[in-house]
């Protein structure tokens, strides 16, 4: 008899999606109610004119914005958020930007509900876990206000409950998960994501890449999400080059952020992995958010392969298949081609993080809750040992 398994559907209630679809924000919060929204982003997307203009349409809707977001959210600047925030009295946040800015409202929205003022009181809500299965959490106490999330990256922050933010005196990320922190409405515009800088999109696609490869070989994976993650490698494969070479292509863009939500669907049942798990504390030192899975995949891949050998030869069947020829090439050989051809970085030692930092970085990644459905049993020799191939 098979076993029982509990599956919760995911919390978006609402997708819109095309060139211009930003413009659909104030009807989404009419419809909704909602009056009074803080505005969440980073430096860069806060001070584009792009960003301006949509402050303009909502009008007398924002009460405020939040523009000081920082790669994998220092703990500090989430704290001056959520004071701002509160003090605003507002109902719902509106996260324009990349992952970190949609996991700070995230972050914010929990903070505001459990009445959270500092860091300490936010580390209530984090996740704590110890390998290999031990999951603990603080269960809510009030109900998140409403996030609605704007990408203009393909992290894919947007679709999950899943918050990350950095405390930099332990070099450690820390996960805050719930499912009722999940943004209630989603817009992606390809028109808007032009102006992202295309390193940027690039190094988040192959985030979405690594979604895609985790969720489909993880210890825990189900048919339906293992589905939409076969065909979210294909998709990706076809259409990152294209968006990456050309920023209004915007029919490539669109297809890439389609692909980056199919390829996280799901994931508060069907965990992330060992990528991710070694990703997370790589950004905790300074590496960038999608960056990390550059770095880390192919290695992770062919680390894990002795116990994924089908997935991953069904992954370079469909790799193949994108890129037109009949080599006999690994999917970690193929998913390198990609990564060749977008010109990523590859290695940690670029960005003057040292080798000294390699061994908490390792023990940090045991001790993050996503490497326990790794289909493979890791201990932190064996994670350091990756993070020498890397560095």
């Amino acid at each position: 008899m098979s076993e029982i398994v509990r599956f919760e559907m995911p919390r978006v209630e609402t997708v819109v999606q095309g060139a211009g679809a930003s413009g659909a924000i104030g009807a989404e919060l009419d419809r909704r109610g909602l009056n009074r929204v803080f505005l969440v982003t980073g430096n860069t997307v806060g001070s584009s004119e792009p960003f301006a203009k949509l402050t303009e349409e909502l009008g007398v809707r924002v009460v405020g914005t939040f523009s000081r977001v920082e790669a994998h959210n220092p703990v500090g600047l989430v704290v001056e958020l959520l004071e701002a925030a509160r003090s605003a009295e507002i109902d719902a946040f509106v996260a324009v930007g990349g992952g970190s800015p949609c996991d700070a409202a995230k972050l914010a929205a929990v903070g505001l509900c459990e009445g959270s003022i500092t860091a300490q009181d936010l580390a209530r809500n984090y996740l704590d876990f110890e390998y290999p299965a031990t999951v603990r959490q603080r269960p809510l106490t009030g109900t998140p206000v409403p996030v609605f999330a704007v990408p203009t990256t393909l992290s894919a922050a947007e679709w999950d409950g899943f918050a990350g933010s950095v405390d930099s005196a332990r070099d450690t990320k820390d996960l805050t998960v719930y499912l009722e922190a999940t943004p209630t409405a989603v817009f992606l515009d390809p028109e808007l994501c032009a102006h992202t800088p295309r390193d940027l999109w690039a190094t988040t696609g192959v985030r979405a890449l690594d979604h895609a490869v985790e969720t489909s070989y993880a210890k825990n994976a189900h048919p339906f999400t293992t589905a939409l993650a076969n065909d979210a490698l294909t998709i990706l494969a076809q259409n990152l080059p294209r968006s990456v070479a050309d920023p209004e292509d915007y029919d490539a863009a669109l297809k890439c952020q389609q692909a980056a939500w199919m390829s996280i669907l799901g994931v508060h049942n069907v965990s992330l992995g060992l990528s991710h798990a070694i990703g997370h504390q790589l950004g905790a030192v300074g590496i960038p958010h999608g960056v990390t899975s550059c770095i880390m995949l192919p290695h992770v891949m062919r680390f894990l392969e002795p116990v994924t050998a089908e997935h991953q030869a069904r992954m370079a069947r469909a790799l193949a298949a994108v890129q037109g020829d009949e080599e006999d090439l690994s999917a970690a050989a193929r998913l390198e081609r990609i990564l060749d051809d977008l010109g990523v970085p590859r290695r940690v030692s670029d960005f003057g993080v040292g080798r000294d930092k390699m061994q908490g970085v390792a023990h940090a990644a045991l001790g993050d809750m996503v490497v326990r459905e790794s289909p493979r049993t890791v201990d932190e020799a064996a994670i350091y040992s990756l993070l020498e191939a890397v560095w």
